[in-house]
């Protein structure tokens, strides 16, 4: 027996099917293009940047951390083919402003421990400036060993107040 949201959802899930057309659909991204973008659910990349379902391959992790994400990454543009990877980040980040200390007190109390050496070893990658944060994610891909030369690299921030994306670091 499943909870009410699982009621909930095969139900949508029967309805979407029911309409579902694979036609075209392919394993690589139809626009050659991979997106590091953060797993905030205000998010929706493929909508915000005007795509359809199998024109992007899409990586989501708290922060939109490219060192998260690379295997992901790697293996997209080589076995996939992608050519571009957009790195965005956000405005109203869960994570900006999060100290490794505040992380790590959330976690031992929402597990009832005042002491973990698990916890204490946890990375929170807080954010302390958007900006910086979006120029090191391009720069360790740009740097990554295992990544051709010629894949384009670019940093983005959407704004969850406007919904406008804006390009800050150019490939």
């Amino acid at each position: 027996m499943g909870s009410e949201l699982d009621k909930v959802v095969i139900e949508n899930n029967k309805k979407f099917a029911g309409t579902f057309n694979s036609d075209g659909l392919d394993i690589h991204p139809a626009r050659k293009v991979v997106i590091i973008t953060c797993m905030d659910c205000r998010l929706d990349p493929i909508a915000f940047c005007g795509f359809k379902v199998g024109e992007a391959t899409v990586i989501r992790n708290a922060g939109a951390y490219a060192e998260d994400a690379a295997r992901s990454v790697l293996l997209t543009t080589h076995v996939l083919g992608a050519e571009d990877i957009y790195i965005i980040k956000h405005t109203d980040c869960g994570l900006i402003g999060v100290s490794t200390e505040a992380g790590h007190s959330i976690i031992k109390k929402n597990l009832g421990l005042t002491e973990s050496e698990d916890v204490d070893k946890f990375p929170i990658l807080g954010i302390d400036n958007l900006e910086k944060s979006l120029e090191q994610a391009v720069e360790y891909m740009r740097k990554h060993p295992l990544l051709m030369k010629r894949i384009r690299i670019t940093g983005w921030i959407y704004d969850t107040d406007s919904g406008i994306l804006s390009k800050v670091i150019n490939a």
